[in-house]
């Protein structure tokens, strides 16, 4: 047995409290990467429960995805800007929102648009720091072109991913000048549409002030930096069973790559899974800092070990995490094969391995 798990009152606890900070907004939840690593279609299910009828994508297939398994009256927007006649067409036909993230690419969608006799909705993305899709805040001109002369785009709104990098001050700062962007179309008679905020960190460490809708991700799985007070709680564990078991003689190699001797007589077992899964850092010494090397090796162990718990007693890696299998240190933990043990993992970084919901 073995399974990322993710436990749905830990989910709905972070709605909860998504929903307090976010105030009267609409939330739109990112599911990309996988659903947050928790599988695109189990977290849209799961989201959907909670009331969530927006949801955001960074690749086209999963909007395809979503659409084909059930999604059909909520809203999809694809977070990029994309110009490829192939995707558009998908997008469009599934009735998907577009991001127009540069001139070329209203352009692109535009015709695309008219090509097919449909008007496509999209919304604008402006790059407030992190240097991706988006216009700039003093484009303005580029922006109001997009309003006034893309007679196949129904522009339904701007939004910004709001870098929180430089802390809040400067995050406040970018925030400011999207909203003097906004502004600026307002004095121009344009009514730019629905605002939308996106980032976990600078919704939840920020003052916004109150926007109509804000996008969130790594908030979902209560992973991202945010106060104590905040109430999210991280999301997601991996359960492996324990396999083979055995007593190792004192001087005895144990563990993948740099292999631990043992110094007493030791209790393995064995995990079928490993760093590939997301249980620990790839066996890379090189790119581990020095000091973090040292200690770890000060410890019989390396460094970016995982944390794993067998029967309420931690347990841990002799040597390296392998690919797909590593060693254990039970002696202490009272255990048998086919007990359980629990390995703290973000599951973003998981992969190859089912995911249950509980």
């Amino acid at each position: 047995m073995k399974a990322l798990v993710i436990e749905k009152a830990d989910v709905k606890a972070n709605i909860a409290a998504i929903r307090r900070r976010a105030g009267s907004a609409e939330i739109t939840a990112d599911l990309s990467g996988g659903g947050q690593g928790m599988g695109l279609v189990g977290a849209a299910r799961l989201l959907r429960e909670e009331g969530i009828r927006s949801f955001a994508v960074s690749e086209a297939g999963d909007a395809v995805q979503l659409r084909k398994n059930g999604f059909t009256e909520e809203r999809i927007l694809l977070l990029r800007s994309v110009s490829d006649a192939y995707e558009i067409k998908a997008m469009l036909e599934n009735d998907v929102t577009l991001t127009v993230g540069s001139y070329d690419a209203g352009i692109a969608l535009n015709g695309m648009a008219e090509e097919a006799g449909m008007v496509a909705e999209a919304r604008i993305s402006i790059d407030t720091g992190l240097g991706h899709y988006g216009f700039l805040p003093d484009e303005k001109d580029k922006v109001l072109k997009l309003y006034r002369h893309m007679a196949n785009l129904a522009i339904s709104g701007l939004y910004t991913r709001l870098s929180y990098a430089g802390g809040r001050e400067a995050a406040e700062k970018r925030h400011a000048a999207f909203i003097s962007l906004v502004d600026a179309l307002r004095s121009e008679g344009i009514d730019p549409g629905t605002i939308c905020v996106m980032g976990s960190e600078a919704l939840f460490n920020c003052d916004l002030g109150q926007q109509a809708e804000v996008c969130v991700g790594s908030a979902i799985i209560g992973r991202t930096n945010a106060p104590a007070e905040s109430g999210l709680v991280r999301v997601g564990h991996i359960e492996a069973s324990l396999e083979e078991m055995r007593w190792l003689p004192k001087g005895s190699l144990a563990g993948s790559g740099a292999a631990a001797r043992l110094k007493r007589p030791t209790l393995t077992a064995t995990l079928d899974v490993g760093w590939y899964n997301g249980t620990a850092a790839a066996p890379s010494s090189r790119t581990e800092p020095l000091f973090r090397r040292i200690r770890a090796a000060l410890r019989g162990g390396s460094a970016g070990e995982p944390e794993i718990c067998v029967n309420g007693k931690k347990a841990r890696v002799l040597g390296r995490a392998g690919m797909t299998s590593m060693a254990l240190n039970v002696t202490k933990c009272q255990c048998k094969a086919g007990d359980v043990a629990m390995i703290k993992a973000d599951p973003r970084m998981v992969r190859g391995l089912l995911v249950d919901f509980r």
